[in-house]
């Protein structure tokens, strides 16, 4: 199995990616820590990951608030003797699909904040204790926003912050063991159905674009001119993942790791 015995949190755990990549790292034989904001949507994934013969526990964790971020990195570190990977998945709403010189300056800056901090948070927060041990491997989300000229608004900038996070963090860790890659798959339809605020942002993004949902997604979210002519999934996004934490992908960092159906290719 790809992560044998390897310790791994998983932010946005009861999310629709943050869900995939657990029970995904679960399967590949990690011990699994969700966190998240939503305790019934935690339990439900990791009792599900157990009723597959997987090892997963949850915990509440607001991604947002450093000192709560801190203490859970410390709790699964003291419980499980180290941490091995660290995967931040939760989501964040936002205005998509406005014109940039219609667009409240609040609603610009709403994503860029709160979603460039999370990953600090939680990147950080994990990186201190694998320099400590000399190892470990830090993922972050991106999307394909980060490289589109189409009006992501705020989005497309906070994910292009997050990709640069990536980079400079891996940078700073490399000496230390620690590989840090960003993801960047491009919009996933499937997630519309897990509950979360996805519907209500691409709802936003057909209506601005006199589309409705259903057409939208039967056009393929994200962005335009895919080489590929199928949809992104979530266990594409997942399996992608458990590869890049594992020791198979022990020689790359700094790194986006673009799932995009050749949508940005050579971006």
């Amino acid at each position: 199995m790809l992560l044998q015995d390897k310790i791994a949190v998983v932010y946005g755990g009861a999310g629709a990616i943050g869900a995939a990549a657990a029970r995904t790292f679960a399967r590949e034989g990690a011990r699994v820590f969700l966190a998240g904001r939503t305790a019934d949507r935690l339990k439900a994934v990791a009792a599900d990951i157990v009723e597959g013969g997987g090892d997963a526990e949850w915990a509440v964790v607001d991604a947002l608030d450093p000192d709560a971020v801190r203490a859970h990195a410390d709790e699964v570190v003291a419980a499980a003797g180290g941490l091995d990977i660290s995967f931040n998945a939760i989501g964040v709403d936002h205005v998509q699909g406005q014109p940039l010189t219609e667009l409240a300056p609040a609603d610009f800056s709403f994503p860029i904040a709160t979603y460039t901090t999370t990953q600090f948070l939680t990147a950080t927060a994990a990186a201190r204790h694998m320099r400590e041990r000399g190892s470990g491997v830090i993922l972050l989300l991106s999307t394909t926003a980060s490289q589109v000229a189409l009006s992501t608004d705020g989005f497309g900038p906070a994910c292009a912050a997050v990709e640069a996070l990536s980079v400079q963090l891996a940078g700073e860790l490399g000496p230390h063991g620690v590989r840090v890659v960003c993801l960047r798959p491009d919009g996933i339809a499937e997630s519309v159905d897990q509950g979360s605020h996805v519907r209500d942002v691409f709802t936003r993004i057909a209506e601005s674009a006199g589309m409705t949902l259903e057409d939208l997604l039967a056009a393929g979210p994200g962005a335009p001119g895919a080489l590929l002519e199928r949809p992104v999934t979530l266990a594409d996004v997942a399996e992608t993942a458990a590869f890049l934490a594992s020791d198979r992908a022990a020689a790359t960092t700094a790194t986006i790791a673009d799932i995009s159906r050749g949508s940005v290719r050579g971006r």
